[in-house]
C-alpha cells in the first residue's frame, strides 16, 4: 500500500509543475476576425476615332493609337462601391499647357473639356465623354502663337472624385502622346479595398481552466499539499545499532542486558551477530549464543534508525 506521504508528495509535485507551466504560459493572445470588406473600383473603358479607316477601321478600341491619325477619344467610365454606399461624384477632363524649364513645368493655361457631377445610384455611376485631341492640338497651336512660346506644349487627363463615407476615391487618368508615335491612357483601373476587422482576445487554457485562474489556483493548491506533506511525514526512525532482520528460535534461556553498549560487547566478544525482531510492539535486539539469547529491548522506537 502506497503511503499516505508519498501520495500527498506526488500530489505537490504535480501542483508545482502546473505553477510553473502557467507562467511560462501567454495568458491569451489577440485574434482578428474579418467582419467586412469594403471595396472601391473604377474602370475606363475608352475607343478612338482614327482619321484613316485602312487598318483599324474608323473607330476602334485599342491599348495604344498611331498619335498622328487620333482625332478623339471616346470614353465611359464606371465607378462602385461594395458594400453598396451613398455618395457623389465628379467626373473632368482637363487640358493643361505648359512650357519646360530644365526638369520643371510652368502651367500657363488650363482649360475644362468637360465636366459632369452626380450622385450615386445603389453605390454606382456610369458616364460617358469624348475628348477631341485635334481641337486640343489646334488650341495648343493659338496659345503658341498667341504667347510666341513655340514649344507650348500640352497634357490632357481624366479625373474622377468620388465622395462616400469611405472618404474620397480619387482615379487621375491622363492621356500620353508617347515618343514613340502613340498615344495611350494611363491608370484606366483602379481597386481600393479596406478590410473591417473585430479585434477580441482568446484566452488560454491549462487543463480546462484559463491560464490566469490557473497562475492563482496552482499555487494555492501546491502550498496546502505542501502543507499536508510537512504534517504528514514521518521519517522513518533509524536503529542506532547495525542487526540483521530474524526471529530466533531453540531458544531455552534469555538474559537481559542493561543497555546497546553492553550488547555490542557481548557480540564481540562471542563473535555473533546482533539479530532484531519485534515483541508486542518493542524493538529488541539480541545476542545467540547457542541455546541462549542475549537481549536488549529497546523502549526509545521514536528514536531514528540507521540503515544496515
Amino acid at each position: 500500500m502506497i503511503r499516505k506521504e508519498y501520495l500527498i508528495g506526488g500530489i505537490f509535485v504535480a501542483f508545482l509543475l502546473m505553477s510553473f507551466a502557467s507562467y511560462l504560459m501567454k495568458e491569451g493572445y489577440e485574434k482578428t476576425t474579418l467582419i467586412e470588406q469594403v471595396v472601391q473600383r473604377g474602370e475606363l473603358k475608352h475607343s478612338g476615332y482614327l482619321a484613316n479607316d485602312t487598318v483599324y477601321g474608323r473607330v476602334a478600341s485599342l491599348e495604344y493609337y498611331p498619335t498622328k491619325i487620333l482625332e478623339a477619344i471616346h470614353g465611359n467610365y464606371t465607378y462602385s462601391i461594395e458594400p453598396s454606399e451613398s455618395g457623389s461624384y465628379y467626373l473632368v477632363g482637363t487640358a493643361s499647357y505648359y512650357v519646360t524649364k530644365g526638369k520643371d513645368r510652368i502651367y500657363l493655361v488650363n482649360e475644362t473639356l468637360f465636366s459632369t457631377k452626380g450622385k450615386l445610384l445603389n453605390g454606382t455611376f456610369s458616364q460617358g465623354f469624348s475628348i477631341n485631341l485635334t481641337e486640343v492640338g489646334e488650341r495648343r497651336r493659338e496659345l503658341a502663337e498667341a504667347l510666341q512660346l513655340p514649344r507650348i506644349l500640352y497634357e490632357v487627363k481624366v479625373t474622377a472624385k468620388v465622395r462616400t463615407k469611405e472618404g474620397e476615391f480619387v482615379q487621375e487618368m491622363p492621356i500620353v502622346e508617347d515618343t514613340s508615335g502613340l498615344t495611350y491612357i494611363k491608370n484606366t483601373e483602379l481597386e481600393k479595398k479596406r478590410n473591417i476587422v473585430e479585434t477580441s482576445t482568446v484566452n488560454n487554457k491549462l487543463l480546462g481552466m484559463n491560464v490566469s485562474t490557473a497562475r492563482v489556483v496552482f499555487p494555492i493548491l501546491a502550498l496546502v499539499s505542501g502543507i499536508a506533506l510537512l504534517v504528514l511525514w514521518r521519517p522513518k526512525p533509524k536503529r542506532k545499532i547495525n542487526a540483521i532482520e530474524g526471529m530466533p528460535k531453540g531458544i531455552s534461556s534469555r538474559v537481559l542486558v542493561n543497555d546497546e553498549k553492553s550488547l555490542k560487547k557481548i557480540a564481540k566478544i562471542i563473535g555473533s551477530p546482533i539479530i532484531h525482531y519485534t515483541l508486542d510492539g518493542v524493538d529488541v535486539y539480541g545476542v545467540i549464543d547457542g541455546s541462549v539469547i542475549y537481549e536488549w529491548w529497546s523502549l526509545k522506537s521514536a528514536e531514528p534508525e540507521s540503515r544496515q
